[in-house]
């Protein structure tokens, strides 16, 4: 039950968050809208036998994958090996990021 509160209140925020247009206004059912498309995504993503229910194996693995994304992510960002993410491998990574054809 806590990985499935933290997952929503990641996905509530990161929504907020990365909103094109932080001045636009938007309505309750907008957002539970928006929010419960990528909600149903994660727990498609997560659900492998696609049988409507997260068993304890499903998340364990999910998290796995997760955490191995996460980890090659910091490696990719932290250039000098130090195991620290400084200000600016961040902002370089975030500069490279932007410059990257979408």
């Amino acid at each position: 039950m806590k990985f499935f509160l933290v997952l929503i209140f990641a996905f509530l925020i990161s929504s907020v968050s990365n909103a094109k247009n932080h001045d636009k206004t938007i309505t309750k059912k907008e957002f539970l809208d928006k929010n419960l498309k990528v909600l149903e995504a994660r727990f498609d993503a997560v659900d492998e036998n696609k049988d409507g229910k997260i068993t304890p194996a499903e998340r364990k693995k999910f998290a796995e994958k997760i955490n191995k994304q996460r980890l090659a992510l910091l490696k990719k960002i932290d250039t000098n090996n130090d195991g620290k993410i400084s200000k600016a491998e961040e902002k370089a990574y975030r500069e490279k990021m932007k410059k990257k054809p979408k």
